[in-house]
């Protein structure tokens, strides 16, 4: 009785775990801002990179921001530059529960950025 228990439990904590992450409607990035120190990590390149476009997310609706920590930070960024330069319409996947504290607009956090 206490395994099948034990194992509800996980697996409610594994849907709660992702049910954060969500996928943006397909737009064009309007802005794109590279910060030189806000949200650096010690001992990781870069800091905080902000992106604007309208995101169709209810709490997100301004756009999405990258933290340094993320594993893919260097090429994320790249794929965001390129996006933003040739005005490629990109989709995200956010996680919806972390907003960006860098402005009063509604920007969540990157999981992954999509070229379709």
């Amino acid at each position: 009785m206490s395994r099948v228990i034990i194992g509800l439990f996980t697996i409610i904590l594994s849907f709660s775990a992702f049910s954060s992450i969500k996928t943006t409607d397909k737009g064009t990035i309007t802005r794109l801002f590279a910060y030189d120190d806000y949200g650096a990590v010690a001992g990781r390149d870069g800091a905080d990179i902000a992106v604007w476009m309208k995101t169709g997310i209810a709490g997100c609706e301004d756009g999405v921001w990258l933290s340094p920590s993320a594993p893919g930070y260097n090429m994320i960024g790249s794929f965001l530059l390129t996006a933003y330069t040739t005005k490629q319409q990109v989709r995200f996947q956010i996680y919806s529960d972390r907003l960006w504290k860098g402005s009063g607009t509604k920007l969540c956090q990157i999981d992954a950025i999509r070229f379709e």
